[in-house]
């Protein structure tokens, strides 16, 4: 039956995942971008573009992901409402924002970047408004913890 804790453990278990596939993609993505132009026949020069926008993004999807491990592990254990998972989740908004920025740079290199900074620059919108109903469901929790 499908619970509130395991939906948690889903979350941690692809959160993990995606930290071991980044961690992996520092080693390979030159090559598997390679590879991937080859078999499509795009131009070689874009290896090294696409490989540079992986590397310059590859920092903040690190933090990002341990933020939201840390999120989980937060609410996992009951802790929702508080300014320690209102702080991450402002820092996932801003790598968020960062990749973004860093993709929108990329555009000049390779077109398609824009299509990855609007999505990230969505996604850290979307981030920052729970961020914003998270603060709010904090202050009215520590309202209704002092009211007798």
């Amino acid at each position: 039956m499908w619970t509130k804790d395991t939906s948690i453990r889903l979350s941690v278990v692809f959160t993990r995942l995606f930290l071991v596939l980044l961690a992996l993609g520092l080693f390979t993505v030159p090559r598997l971008v390679a590879w991937f132009i080859e078999a499509t026949g795009g131009r070689p020069v874009f290896v090294g573009r696409i490989s540079a926008a992986f590397y310059c993004c590859a920092g903040p999807a690190a933090v990002l992901l341990w933020s939201l491990d840390r999120l989980l592990a937060a609410i996992s254990r009951g802790e929702a409402f508080t300014a320690g998972n209102i702080a991450l989740l402002r820092r996932c908004s801003w790598c968020c924002m960062i990749v973004a920025a860093v993709c929108l740079v990329f555009t000049a290199a390779l077109f398609y970047f824009l299509l990855v900074a609007a999505a990230a620059a969505f996604m850290g919108l979307i981030l920052r408004v729970i961020k914003n109903v998270f603060q709010q469901a904090m202050e009215l929790k520590e309202e209704n913890d002092y009211t007798i």
